[in-house]
């Protein structure tokens, strides 16, 4: 009985081991290639397999399918271990719609919490399939991914949409922009000016499309959409003075790490003008991230629509 009892706890602490044994700041180091059989590592029923290489706080939210998620993440092939896409490289974190993700990311991170870093198997099934990714990633290729989720940002359209004017969190503006804080920066943080160049998530919708009746929620966000940054995977980088009258006076309200919902009656943004798919005469509501402003470089985008 005694031997018993201390094989079971020789087995537990070479399991303890094992999970020590990862080095957070260089994880790749010991998980390439994928074991399997490794103490530790759990497996969804899809055929995803996590180890947990740091915890976060315990009482965080893990994200829903209508979150966005802020990571920062290492892809790799796991036959070669050849990165195929990394934040870590580009030195900046990424924000996506957790709904529009391949299914292997959709189901590992409802399984996070801010602050967790995980380490992934995704089977070839529950990334691109057979189609693959261009060039980087072949078809049919298992893939491995380091990912650091930093935040889940809960999904403000749904109190958004119709426009709560009367709201008593709504400020009022004599321009006519409105908005709501949904989120703020550090209250010592500067607000850029007319010369800055901000980097900004956002996503416009258009206050009044040609809904359906008995349109659900998701039905009204889809055929309401213009533009989405949280969608193309990347923030965008503006000239303060190249944009729209409301653009202008939002952002220099703002400081970095402020996301706000902003509602741009037309009179202050394109006017009789149409955009894109912004029609003339058209109130867009906002939601605007402003990550960081600094200098004008050479090189400036369009402003948004």
């Amino acid at each position: 009985m005694i031997r018993m009892v201390l094989a079971a706890m020789l087995a537990l602490t070479l399991a303890a081991c094992n999970r020590a044994a990862v080095d957070a700041k260089d994880p790749w180091a010991t998980m390439h290639p994928w074991d399997h059989g490794r103490p530790g590592i759990e497996k969804l029923e899809t055929g995803v397999e996590y180890f947990a290489v740091t915890r976060g706080d315990a009482k965080g939210v893990s994200p829903t399918l209508r979150d966005r998620v802020e990571v920062r993440y290492d892809g790799r092939i796991a036959k070669t271990g050849l990165i195929f896409d990394s934040s870590y490289q580009r030195g900046e974190t990424a924000t996506f719609p957790l709904s529009i993700l391949i299914p292997g990311w959709r189901d590992g991170l409802q399984k996070m919490k801010p602050g967790d870093m995980f380490m992934f198997w995704i089977p070839s099934a529950q990334g691109y399939g057979e189609q693959g990714a261009g060039g980087a990633i072949p078809p049919n290729s298992d893939l491995m991914f380091q990912v650091e989720l930093v935040r889940v940002l809960p999904d403000p359209w749904p109190a958004a949409l119709p426009w709560p004017t009367d709201a008593s969190d709504i400020v009022r503006l004599p321009s006519g922009l409105e908005y709501r804080i949904i989120d703020s920066g550090p209250a010592d943080g500067a607000s850029p000016g007319p010369g800055d160049v901000v980097d900004v998530d956002f996503a416009g919708r258009l206050e009044d499309p040609d809904y359906q009746v008995g349109d659900t929620i998701e039905e009204k966000l889809d055929s309401s959409l213009v533009i989405s940054t949280y969608l193309e995977g990347s923030s965008k980088q503006f000239l303060v003075s190249g944009l729209t009258p409301g653009w202008q006076e939002a952002v220099q309200l703002m400081r970095p790490g402020d996301r706000w919902m902003v509602r741009m009656p037309a009179q202050i943004n394109y006017g009789e003008e149409s955009a894109d798919r912004i029609p003339p005469n058209s109130t867009v509501i906002y939601e605007i991230e402003l990550k960081d402003f600094g200098a004008p470089n050479p090189a400036q985008m369009p402003p948004p629509q």
